[in-house]
C-alpha cells in the first residue's frame, strides 16, 4: 500500500524554489506526496508532477494561526497521511500542535530561528517567554524528528528544552541543484568595474544598510566595483524593508537595487564576489549555496547558518556582523585581487559538490523519514 506523505509549509515559491527536489526524491521512493500550504490546490503546476495540492488560510496574526492550527489538524483527520513534513519554524510549530494525539509520524525542518529566536526587543523576547510550552508539547513527541540546518540553531534549541538531542538531526541546508547552477568563469568587465552581488530578501537584520555603507567606503577608497542588491519587497515579516524606505537608503549611494530577480543563476554568472552580511536567524541561505555552485567567493557573517557556507580564506571570508569597515575591507582585498577571486570561486564550486548537492541533502531527509517510519513500527 502507497505511503503518503503530507508537506505542510508557508508559501508556494517556497516549495518551487526548496522543496520540490525533495518532493520528487519522496515520489521516486514510491510516497504518495500531498502539498498543503496557502493557495496549493490553485497550483495547477502541481498536477504536472503528480503532487496534490491542498489550500492553508494565510497566517497574518494569532487568530489566523490558531485558524491554521485547525485547518491542518482537519486535513491530518482527513486524509491521515503517514508522514507529516513541517518546513519553517511557524509551520512547525503549528504542525506540532495540530498533530498531538495523533498517531501521524511528523518531521519539522526548522530552517533558521528567524524574528521569534533571534530578534531583539522587548516584542520577541516576550513572544519566546509566551510561546515556550507549546514549543515543548508541538516538539517533544517520540513521533517527531526535528532537522536543523547548523549547528548553532541544533545546539541552542537542545539547550532550552524545545528538541530531544535523541531526536534532532542535522542536514546542512535544502541544498542545490549544480545542473542549473554550474561553475561560470568570472565575466570580463567592460569598463574594469567587477560586480559586487548582495542576493537577498529585504529585512533589516539581512545587514542592507551595511552593505550600503561598505560600498560608500569603497567608493572613498577609489576601489573599482559595481554594487547591486537583488531582492524584492517582502510583507509578511515585522523587520521588512519597505519600498520608500529602501529608496531613501540607496538615495546618494553608489549601490544599485535590482528588485525582485527570477533567473538568479544568470545574475550570480555576471557578479565578481557575492556580499551576504547577515545576523538573521538563518538555517543556511540557499542564495549562498547557489553562488557557491556558480563557483563565486563568498563574504559573509560569522553568523550561524552563513558561516556553513564559508570555509574562511579558502572559498569567502567571514566578517564580523554590523561592522561595515569589516566588510569594506574584506570586499577591497578580493577586488582588488583577481586571481584570489578566481582561486576562492573554484573552491566554492568544490564545497558545493562535496557537501551541498540536493541530492545528497535529499538522500539524508529521505534516510530520516525511513528511520522514524521504521522505529515507529517496531516500537
Amino acid at each position: 500500500m502507497t505511503q503518503k506523505l503530507l508537506y505542510v509549509l508557508n508559501h508556494m515559491d517556497w516549495f518551487w524554489s526548496h522543496r520540490l527536489s525533495l518532493a520528487q526524491a519522496a515520489q521516486a521512493q514510491g510516497w504518495d506526496v500531498l502539498v498543503c500550504a496557502p493557495g496549493a490546490a490553485q497550483d495547477a503546476a502541481l498536477k504536472n508532477y503528480g503532487f496534490r495540492g491542498i489550500s492553508l488560510c494565510q497566517i497574518s496574526g494569532p487568530y489566523s494561526a490558531l485558524r491554521a492550527t485547525y485547518e491542518i489538524r482537519k486535513i491530518i483527520l482527513r486524509e491521515t497521511p503517514d508522514l507529516l513534513h513541517a518546513i519553517t519554524i511557524k509551520y512547525a510549530f503549528l504542525a506540532g500542535l495540530a498533530t498531538r494525539y495523533t498517531s501521524v509520524k511528523v518531521v519539522h525542518t526548522i530552517a533558521g530561528l528567524g524574528y521569534l529566536f533571534a530578534g531583539d526587543g522587548w516584542r520577541p523576547k516576550l513572544l519566546r517567554f509566551l510561546v515556550t510550552p507549546f514549543f515543548r508539547a508541538a516538539f517533544m513527541s517520540p513521533r517527531t524528528r526535528v532537522i536543523f540546518q547548523n549547528p548553532d540553531d541544533l545546539a541552542l534549541m537542545v539547550r532550552r528544552g524545545f528538541a530531544d538531542p535523541q531526536q534532532a538531526h542535522l542536514i546542512k541546508g535544502s541544498g542545490v541543484d549544480l545542473e542549473k547552477f554550474t561553475f561560470s568563469p568570472e565575466p570580463a568587465s567592460a569598463d574594469n568595474r567587477p560586480l559586487v552581488l548582495f542576493p537577498t530578501r529585504l529585512v533589516w537584520e539581512k545587514g542592507i544598510s551595511v552593505f550600503i555603507d561598505a560600498a560608500r567606503l569603497l567608493e572613498g577608497r577609489s576601489v573599482a566595483a559595481r554594487y547591486l542588491i537583488a531582492g524584492g519587497v517582502k510583507t509578511n515579516t515585522p523587520r521588512a524593508i519597505r519600498a520608500q524606505e529602501m529608496t531613501a537608503l540607496l538615495q546618494g549611494t553608489p549601490v544599485e537595487w535590482a528588485g525582485h530577480v527570477e533567473d538568479m543563476s544568470a545574475l550570480l554568472w555576471q557578479s565578481a564576489l557575492i556580499a551576504y552580511p547577515s545576523w538573521y536567524g538563518e538555517g543556511i541561505p540557499k542564495v549562498l549555496l547557489e553562488a557557491a555552485a556558480c563557483g563565486r567567493p563568498i563574504v559573509t557573517t560569522d553568523h550561524p547558518g552563513c558561516r556553513e557556507a564559508v570555509r574562511s580564506g579558502e572559498n569567502g571570508m567571514l566578517v564580523p556582523v554590523k561592522s561595515a569597515e569589516a566588510l569594506a575591507d574584506a570586499l577591497d582585498d578580493l577586488l582588488r585581487h583577481p586571481e584570489l577571486r578566481q582561486k576562492m570561486g573554484a573552491a566554492s564550486r568544490h564545497l558545493a559538490e562535496e557537501i551541498f548537492d540536493v541530492h545528497k541533502i535529499n538522500a539524508q531527509t529521505l534516510a530520516v523519514y525511513e528511520r522514524l517510519c521504521k522505529n515507529q513500527k517496531s516500537s
